[in-house]
């Protein structure tokens, strides 16, 4: 007669459902870890995968940043890694020593996933969504070994030892691993300030943008952190650092001030430029400019679209957020005009230019050089 046993008695319905569950462990744990390391230690620009951020409450980004990311330079999420695997193991090794240790770790581990979650929820105000599949998971394995399985407390001390061992050795690794990153990344952020304190201090805009990306302030020279952004909407780099700023508003969101300024490279509309590098900048811009209220969303859309900017998808847009009459309104024009008019002090040359407390910076960062940056800045 078979005895109870999640893992021991062959391939039944739940010992599979265990081993994709596991498997699952795995590819989580993995993603996580990866997207630790292209969050905080990225070598190209818009290396960190867009799939954990899906809004300010669903995101990935805030628990990478957040003090628990790691434990003396080891990702959480590698340990989320290791369990997966242990799990996965106890399939191809069953033994009723090997479950039982399974069953204990998988409590444990149901409980930790508990803990943090409400962590999340409650110190940083949302959730990782990929995170969340993890915790499910994990409940789901917990499950399985209480319901199916031997339902345990207390692991196997030899197999605990063996898990233990490997938990240490490759920790170590990722550990060294991580500092060797940290020390590059250190390297280059103190270069990078050195060169940031040399430029030249052009001062704010002489006059405040109304197309605002981000108030920690109402005044916008209130904020210790003060970004301006001159920008076309058909620039590849201006996307850059549009799709850079959600990150820039999570980790400094209270302390900073991003406001946005029209510079399409398209005569229709700049005097300044003298062919239509980018024929639909002028009418993006005249739809963005249309309503101030609407200008961070319509925003969002234009460099969504990008890639396929047409007349059409212009219409579209502004069909879809009522602001047909945009382009043929005078206020409109005027308005785009007076954003390209507070270039001139800054001697603007190309798009993105972007102006930190008054310092000019052409084209785009990595998103780390930001962060040093800004956190030199919040020193003084």
């Amino acid at each position: 007669m078979d005895r109870k046993g999640l893992t021991l008695n062959g391939l039944t319905t739940m010992h599979m459902l265990h081993i994709f569950n596991s498997l699952a462990m795995i590819v989580v744990g993995v993603y996580l870890t990866m997207h630790y390391y292209d969050t905080l230690f990225p070598t190209t620009l818009g290396q960190a995968s867009s799939l954990c951020d899906i809004s300010s409450f669903w995101n990935c980004d805030s628990a990478t940043h957040s003090p628990i990311a790691a434990i003396a330079g080891v990702p959480i999420a590698f340990f989320g890694l290791l369990n997966g695997i242990m799990l996965l193991a106890s399939s191809v090794f069953a033994s009723p020593a090997f479950e039982k240790t399974c069953s204990a770790v998988t409590k444990y581990n149901a409980i930790g996933t508990i803990v943090l979650m409400i962590y999340s929820l409650v110190a940083l105000g949302g959730l990782c969504p990929v995170c969340s599949i993890y915790y499910l998971l994990s409940w789901v394995a917990a499950f399985l070994f209480f319901k199916f399985g031997e339902n345990s407390w207390v692991p196997d001390l030899k197999i605990t030892g063996i898990f233990a061992a490997l938990l240490v050795v490759s920790g170590a690794a990722i550990g060294s691993y991580t500092k060797g990153r940290q020390e590059k990344q250190s390297k280059v952020a103190v270069a990078v300030i050195a060169q940031f304190k040399a430029l030249a201090d052009y001062g704010d805009p002489d006059m405040p943008s109304p197309f605002s990306l981000h108030k920690a302030t109402d005044n916008f020279a209130d904020a210790p952190l003060r970004v301006s952004i001159f920008s076309d909407f058909q620039c590849p780099f201006c996307k850059v650092v549009s799709d850079q700023m959600p990150a820039l508003v999570r980790r400094y969101g209270s302390k900073l001030n991003i406001q946005y300024f029209f510079y399409p490279l398209d005569s229709n509309c700049n005097p300044s430029v003298k062919s239509q590098m980018h024929p639909f900048a002028c009418r993006a811009a005249m739809l963005s400019a249309c309503d101030a209220t609407k200008f961070h969303k319509v925003h969002d859309e234009i460099f969504e679209n990008q890639a396929s900017l047409s007349l059409d998808v212009l219409a579209g847009i502004a069909e879809k957020n009522n602001l047909k009459e945009c382009f043929e309104s005078q206020s409109t024009r005027d308005a785009v005009l007076a954003s390209m008019n507070a270039a001139t002090k800054f001697n603007l040359r190309s798009t993105p230019t972007i102006i930190i407390n008054g310092k000019k910076i052409e084209g785009s960062i990595p998103t780390p050089q930001f962060f040093a940056i800004f956190d030199e800045l919040l020193k003084k």
